[in-house]
Parts: C-alpha cells; sequence; structure tokens
C-alpha cells in the first residue's frame, strides 16, 4: 500500500470517527502526518470531498474535509 492510501485510511477512520468535517492543517496536527504534501495527495483521492465548513478544532470557517458517506450527515 503506497504512503498516501495509508495516510487516506487513517483520515478516513479519523473523519468517521468524529462525524465531523476538519481543515486540512487541523488534520496534519490532529493525526500527525509529518508531510503536508503527502496529506495532499490522500486528499485528492475520490474518497473525500472538500467544502466550505467550520472545522471543529479551530472554529474557523474555511473548506474542510469530508468523508464520502459521512458528508451528507453533516451541517455547515
Amino acid at each position: 500500500m503506497s504512503r498516501p492510501q495509508h495516510i487516506a485510511q487513517r483520515v478516513a477512520a479519523f473523519l468517521d470517527k468524529q462525524k465531523a468535517a476538519y481543515c486540512e492543517a487541523c488534520l496534519v496536527e490532529r493525526l500527525l502526518v509529518a508531510s503536508r504534501a503527502a496529506m495532499k495527495a490522500a486528499l485528492e483521492m475520490d474518497c473525500f470531498s472538500i467544502r466550505i465548513g467550520v472545522c471543529p478544532d479551530c472554529k474557523t470557517r474555511k473548506h474542510v474535509v469530508a468523508h464520502r458517506g459521512t458528508d451528507k450527515n453533516m451541517a455547515a
């Protein structure tokens, strides 16, 4: 399994568990991803959607990442 696929699995599991959408900066910090480039590569996979929302960590309205399938259950 490639590094982006491994990171994508970690991100998907975290988002499913939290049932929330997080901004990229908070995901990198929460999941202790060493490389922002690796995170960007993982988030480009089809299993994620990016939309405008409020990140529950930093409480800022900006682009947030959601795992497809759980995205429908979240309020913006």
